[in-house]
């Protein structure tokens, strides 16, 4: 019966969505973050805003069928980051000038901006089907990592970057909820 709901998770479309999560830091409201998802001919579009005090940043996000990434696009008043996923080899370029670097994106991996929290909605739903270690790309960073998920009761999650701990919360349609990183004392909420 677990490997039937498994696969049946793992073969479900994810649910287009709109929404809104308040970030507060040591129990003061910080920011907001407004997103969306919504389905393409062959996967996604997953879009989002986050302003923090004057600091206002968007990304934009392709994914295929299977949440796999596919084109990545961060803004902020600094510039832009562009990501062109292809397999072997991956571009990234920074700015407008042109300039690009080649790279290879994880196989199978996840895009965790550390500026934006529903990037965590598209990790804990391909979760729910294989729980784990997923290869992640950070492209604030620009560094390949790992983060461990591993579910701590119903609806609810450990993830494990290590660098950072984060406990996360979903809704029984796997929609992200709340997000917590203890030691940052920061609490993110629909």
């Amino acid at each position: 019966m677990t490997i039937l709901l498994g696969l049946a998770l793992l073969l479900a479309p994810i649910k287009p969505e709109t929404g809104h999560f308040t970030i507060y830091q040591d129990g003061k409201r910080i920011g907001t973050e407004d997103f969306s998802v919504t389905s393409r001919q062959q996967g996604y579009s997953v879009e989002g805003r986050t302003s923090i005090g004057e600091v206002n940043i968007s990304s934009r996000m392709e994914l295929d069928s299977k949440l796999i990434p596919t084109a990545y696009e961060y803004s902020s008043r600094q510039g832009t980051i562009r990501v062109k996923i292809a397999n072997p080899l991956s571009e990234l370029s920074i700015g407008g000038g042109g300039n690009s670097t080649d790279f290879r994106f994880p196989e199978g991996g996840v895009i965790l901006d550390n500026n934006f929290f529903h990037h965590f909605r598209i990790l804990l739903y391909r979760a729910q089907a294989v729980q784990g270690m997923f290869a992640v790309f950070v492209p604030q960073d620009m560094k390949v990592g790992t983060v461990t998920v591993r579910a701590t009761g119903a609806r609810t999650y450990d993830l494990d970057t290590g660098d950072v701990k984060l406990q996360a919360t979903t809704d029984s349609d796997g929609r992200l909820i709340r997000l917590v990183v203890p030691d940052a004392k920061v609490v993110v909420e629909r």
